[in-house]
């Protein structure tokens, strides 16, 4: 994974959530707001296309440091959102979790040919997403991790 750089004065966690769901982007905001802290800055793209044209906007200045993927956006559009991240050089490297209600495997294998860092089930559990945010190294401490599913 490379190193991600800050914006100027910006220290915290760039997050590029790609959710159609409001209520599900509201809990995976709050979920990320309790893991991480209020030192967080989210970019919502509330479709494939809309997250496509971003993410092929991004540079190594400014690209997220993680990308939250809704797998079933329509027309397949959590899979497109993953190429496109995986394509774009500034982004290959940068943590991918896919944020999913489907339980198919085929599902989940094809997320992770496509390069996923982890799929999380929904709703997102506060516990399970500091653990896989510790394993790709975007925090340091899960010893205190508090197992807490908030639903919707």
């Amino acid at each position: 994974m490379k190193e991600t750089q800050a914006i100027e004065d910006f220290d915290g966690v760039r997050i590029l959530l790609v959710e159609d769901n409001p209520d599900h982007a509201f809990v995976a905001l709050t979920v990320a707001r309790q893991v991480l802290g209020e030192s967080i800055e989210l970019v919502h793209a509330q479709n494939a296309e809309e997250a496509v044209d971003l993410i092929g906007q991004f540079t190594d200045e400014d690209r997220p440091d993680l990308f939250l993927v809704d797998l079933r956006l329509p027309d397949n559009g959590g899979f497109s959102v993953l190429s496109a991240v995986r394509s774009n050089s500034a982004c290959a490297g940068v943590p991918v979790m896919v944020i999913t209600s489907s339980l198919y495997d085929r599902d989940i294998a094809e997320c992770y040919e496509l390069g996923a860092s982890a799929v999380l089930c929904k709703p997102l559990s506060r516990g399970k997403f500091r653990e896989e945010l510790a394993r790709v190294g975007l925090v340091r401490n899960v010893s205190k991790a508090v197992y807490l599913t908030i639903s919707h």
